[in-house]
């Protein structure tokens, strides 16, 4: 099991894809107790145009999460920007 695709919007994967090396190339996230789906999800990243940040274990895509800078950021991050925003996430209290 694998927790990927939570920080972009559907539409957003057809018009934000861009070439591997492409200055502009966004990041998107994957959350993975298992390094052979982490691997898979990246393949599929890639060949969709976008590149990858290992946000493993699965108990930490909490960092993706609605409101976290990852979240709000997810039109405008490459890889560098997202793994900074990851590690930028913090838990919010139980309402």
């Amino acid at each position: 099991m694998a927790k990927a695709f939570t920080h972009i919007q559907a539409p957003r994967l057809l018009t934000s894809a861009r070439p591997a090396g492409a200055p502009d190339r966004l990041a998107l996230s994957v959350s993975s107790n298992f390094p052979e789906a982490v691997a898979l999800v990246t393949r599929l990243y890639d060949q969709f145009g976008f590149d990858t940040v290992d946000n493993s274990p699965l108990s930490e895509s909490w960092r993706t999460g609605p409101g976290q800078p990852a979240w709000i950021r997810h039109a405008h991050q490459n890889r560098e920007e997202l793994a900074l925003n990851l590690s930028r996430a913090r838990r919010r209290a139980p309402v």
